[in-house]
């Protein structure tokens, strides 16, 4: 059981240095470098390597050594499309099942978002952005939908991190679209829903090409 804890630990800490770019797409690591960072032993950082690799966010290269995937723009992009035809459905269905206690939720989700935006936190801006969109999940009783999709959005992730990353882009666009997502909630207006979730889905699409610019190096 420990062993298994351990496992998990260290792909946990691992993924989440990926996501967020702290290991840069590219960037060579190796199994001694990552025991001194997690201070894990070396079997559990294996396994978690592992399993890494079979999600292709790591590379294996043959007398060269392990490296950092980078960033599968396809991936990312048949994420966002899968996500956007699901969360469409989803957020009609939040519209019906929304109470006073989702309701609060959402606020102070947004308020922390704010708060973020003025410090410049971007890890907590980006950590409110995917809660702000998971308790929609939770609130249309779809959180299983959403571990599947979060599971298989890596790539989109760690491309919507860079979007938070760059001092240039404008996070009060982000949390302005989340605000009019909660007054359609609570107007229960489902037409105009489905437009504004396929237009906040689509700043990826919008944004793509500045974001390739500002790290050209971390795209395939």
């Amino acid at each position: 059981m420990k062993y298994t804890s351990l496992q998990e630990q260290a792909y946990e800490t691992i993924l989440h240095k990926i996501i967020y770019s702290d290991f840069a797409p590219g960037q060579k690591i190796s199994e001694k470098e990552l025991e001194k960072i997690l201070k894990i032993g070396r079997t559990p950082i294996r396994e978690a390597l592992v399993q890494l690799r079979k999600q292709e966010l790591i590379d294996v290269v043959p007398q060269s050594g392990t490296y950092i995937s980078k960033i599968n723009l396809k991936s990312a992009d048949n994420a966002r499309f899968t996500r956007e035809q699901l969360e469409r459905r989803v957020m009609a269905e939040c519209i019906t099942q929304i109470d006073e206690e989702g309701k609060k939720a959402l606020l102070y989700i947004i308020e922390k978002q704010r708060e973020a935006a003025l410090s410049r936190n971007k890890r907590d801006f980006f950590f409110f952005d995917n809660i702000f969109h998971k308790t929609c999940f939770e609130i249309a009783g779809r959180e299983e939908i959403w571990n599947w999709l979060t599971a298989n959005s890596i790539h989109l992730d760690r491309f919507r991190w860079l979007r938070v990353a760059i001092e240039e882009m404008d996070w009060d666009g982000i949390i302005k679209q989340h605000q009019t997502i909660i007054d359609t909630i609570l107007s229960k207006n489902i037409d105009e829903m489905d437009f504004i979730m396929t237009l906040h889905l689509h700043m990826m699409l919008d944004e793509k090409d500045f974001v390739i610019s500002k790290y050209p190096e971390y795209f395939l």
